[in-house]
């Protein structure tokens, strides 16, 4: 990956940012893109944002040792632009390999652009229509994603960025969302 040249995000980077974390992950954490601070320490989520998100997963009683976190393009985008439509499909392939390597019981997307990424197509209208307790076509409330003969749960959430900018309101948002991955990992580690 370190020679990637699928899109033009990599003229500009300094390092490509894969991912980390679990080889066997029982969660899959997937952003948008790299900012500054991940392009370069080659790192995902180390910034202001991925403070945020270690004290999320904190409260669901996981560390990222425990997960693989990752992002929906390698490469940081200039000036923290979100990622081009045909980037974030130069990417994808990368992505999907990851799910189906690593088998992920859970891949959770933090924010529009990490859903956008998975569906392929532009999200239209609030990304809210996705989220556990507005999916009233599902049984169990989670959506489902397959690749390679592996499928995963997905939790669909605001990046942790939200929180940042609108610290209440996300916190008020989100929290159901967490509350649900950490029942639901408490669940899965009984099963163990």
């Amino acid at each position: 990956m370190e020679g990637c040249g699928s899109c033009d995000l990599c003229h500009d980077r300094t390092k490509v940012v894969f991912g980390e974390g679990a080889t066997n992950p029982l969660v899959m954490v997937v952003g948008e893109a790299p900012g500054e601070d991940e392009d370069t320490q080659g790192i995902p989520f180390v910034g202001k944002a991925g403070e945020k998100l270690n004290s999320i997963l904190e409260y669901v009683g996981v560390t990222r040792e425990e997960i693989y976190i990752t992002n929906s393009v390698l490469c940081r985008p200039p000036n923290n632009r979100n990622p081009r439509a045909e980037e974030l499909e130069a990417c994808k392939w990368r992505l999907d390999l990851q799910i189906q390597l690593l088998k992920p019981k859970l891949v959770i997307l933090l924010g529009k652009i990490a859903t956008q990424s998975m569906q392929e197509q532009p999200v239209k209208g609030a990304l809210s229509q996705f989220f556990p307790e507005n999916l009233k076509e599902q049984k169990d409330g989670w959506l489902r994603y397959s690749v390679g003969g592996h499928e995963a749960k997905v939790l669909i959430t605001y990046h942790p960025s939200y929180h940042l900018r609108s610290p209440e309101r996300a916190y008020r948002t989100t929290l159901p969302h967490w509350t649900r991955v950490k029942k639901w990992v408490e669940s899965e580690r009984q099963a163990i």
